[in-house]
């Protein structure tokens, strides 16, 4: 009788603490204030813009050009998916795509050769996802275009190097070349006869862009540097569509997004990062429909806080229904 006692008096008390643990971060993430850090991040910024599709980045880009605002060279993508596709001509269809905009961002803009593609914790953490980003893709890729995703053609690495070397710990640097005509992107071949084989052009026509896949954790210190920032909302919380192996993530409630937006913006603060643009894109196709409405107001608090108004009225880009309809 005692021992059962004993038992239950144990297991009431492990509820109890578990249910207070849970109250206390509750209370904590109530009171993170993203104010301070917004101020700190944004005080460089001469154009911040909510838009709708991820692809609409480039009209911001536009709109700076148009206002004589200098393109930085340097792109920050806080984003679950990459949004650079691999050995396609991406410039000959006729829409840009949610998932290939950076490819036409670099084609018209040859002063952008840096691109930090900060992915989720989720999604450094996922064991699953860690083997598919270490997965050997050979010399050469196959005709088939793909969206960049972790290793393509690196012998160094295998399924298990992610394992041992996690993304949260150390960022990993990839080099391609790329073909600002056709929007072409590949890694730089070990072999130079390779090259023909991937490009169809000579050595001189091709530009080399730095591709660093991070997270908050191993984004290095951009002090002084010209930064285009640009935020997805299914960075925050994602729906699990059109990802790897489904892959999705859930924050549990309001307070949980703002601690993303947060730690978004201690990172760049603690990065010493201040964006001169700043692009804000919901894609609601990617953000669960319950988060959507909080998410856009967050948006609207950081450009209200910046001292900036939205100036975007008409986008020339939007989301393809479907896939075919921008020729892929």
């Amino acid at each position: 009788m005692n021992h059962r006692l004993a038992t239950i008096i144990i297991v009431f008390t492990l509820v109890i603490a578990a249910i207070f643990s849970v109250v206390i971060k509750q209370k904590k993430l109530e009171k993170l204030d993203i104010t301070s850090n917004v101020k700190e991040v944004t005080q460089n910024s001469k154009l911040i813009d909510m838009n709708l599709d991820h692809n609409q980045a480039l009209d911001v880009i536009d709109y700076a050009k148009r206002k004589n605002i200098k393109v930085p060279k340097i792109l920050i993508n806080f984003d679950t998916h990459s949004d650079i596709f691999v050995n396609a001509d991406i410039l000959k269809y006729k829409e840009s795509d949610v998932s290939s905009w950076i490819n036409n961002l670099l084609a018209s803009n040859p002063q952008i050769n840096t691109v930090y593609w900060v992915m989720p914790m989720e999604e450094a953490k996922n064991i699953d996802l860690m083997t598919i980003f270490g997965a050997y893709g050979g010399e050469l890729p196959d005709e088939e275009a793909f969206i960049l995703f972790g290793n393509i053609s690196d012998k160094k690495t295998n399924e298990f190097t992610f394992l041992f070397k996690p993304l949260y710990k150390k960022a990993y640097k990839q080099e391609f070349y790329f073909d600002p005509k056709t929007g072409k992107m590949n890694e730089i071949p070990a072999k130079k006869e390779n090259l023909k084989k991937l490009f169809n052009t000579d050595e001189s026509n091709l530009r080399k862009i730095e591709v660093i896949t991070c997270t908050e954790n191993t984004l290095p210190n951009l002090k002084g540097q010209d930064v285009f920032l640009s935020i997805d909302a299914d960075y925050i919380s994602n729906s699990g569509f059109d990802t790897y192996n489904d892959f999705k993530f859930f924050k549990r409630n309001e307070h949980e997004i703002n601690a993303t937006f947060y730690s978004i913006f201690d990172t760049l603060k603690k990065k010493e990062i201040k964006p001169t643009i700043i692009s804000l894109s919901l894609s609601p196709r990617y953000l669960p429909k319950q988060y959507q409405s909080f998410v856009d107001i967050t948006f609207k608090y950081i450009t209200l806080t910046a001292n900036k108004f939205d100036m975007i009225d008409k986008y020339k880009n939007r989301y393809v229904e479907e896939y075919e309809e921008a020729g892929h």
